[in-house]
């Protein structure tokens, strides 16, 4: 598609370092949760959480795709959420916001909110916590989207755990023990009365267990307090 080409190219241009370039060009083009996160958002007009948005790929992706909703992303890594500051300072993106926050704490924002590759890097008590807040925030109509590895016992999640330990190793991922979650952690806090509840795998040519999970609160929910 040559607009997602488009855009890939031009977010990758906006980080002045060299290597960030790289990594944004093949991280936005090898994976394809950027793509499928367009066109499940592209015609809503609802805010966009992004709950552990690293670099803000995704909000600037977003963005070059002309998607004009207003985005907030947090993540506890400080430099990372500087360096998205730095590059939606250049890029003049409007409403695109970037705080170094502990996502345990409680988010504020409401909208429409995605959670890609995370969960296990938190502590189970702080998963289920989390998953719980975030679920509580969720608007009528809102959908949660989060991608991660559920823990089973094939090869894919070894080779999943395996490449985020060396992400660790390199510092480029936070050095905290990994507990991924189950699949019925995952959709513990989504009960059927209140959410859609969608779950596929979401491999994209790559070999790790990487699973799509979409939660949408039914329409005339009334939202906890």
């Amino acid at each position: 598609m040559i607009e997602h080409e488009e855009a890939c190219d031009r977010v990758a241009a906006r980080f002045s370092e060299r290597w960030l370039r790289a990594y944004a060009s093949h991280k936005l083009r090898g994976d394809p949760i950027y793509s499928a996160a367009f066109e499940l958002f592209r015609h809503s007009g609802r805010p966009v959480v992004d709950v552990g948005c690293g670099v803000g790929l995704l909000p600037f992706y977003l963005r070059e795709r002309n998607f004009d909703a207003p985005i907030s992303g947090f993540d506890a890594d400080g430099r990372k959420i500087a360096r998205a500051n730095s590059v939606a300072r250049r890029g003049a993106y409007p409403d695109l916001h970037f705080f170094e926050h502990d996502v345990c704490a409680g988010i504020g924002q409401t909208g429409n909110i995605v959670l890609f590759d995370i969960l296990h890097y938190l502590r189970p008590n702080d998963q289920e916590l989390l998953l719980e807040r975030l679920a509580r925030r969720l608007p009528p109509g809102g959908i949660l989207v989060i991608r991660d590895c559920p823990r089973e016992r094939n090869a894919r999640f070894w080779l999943t755990r395996l490449a985020e330990r060396f992400a660790q190793i390199s510092t480029w991922n936070i050095n905290t023990p990994l507990h991924f979650p189950t699949r019925q952690q995952l959709l513990a806090p989504f009960a059927d009365d209140h959410f859609s509840r969608t779950v596929r795998p979401f491999w994209g040519g790559m070999p790790f267990n990487n699973h799509l999970f979409i939660f949408r609160r039914h329409a005339a929910e009334n939202v906890p307090a």
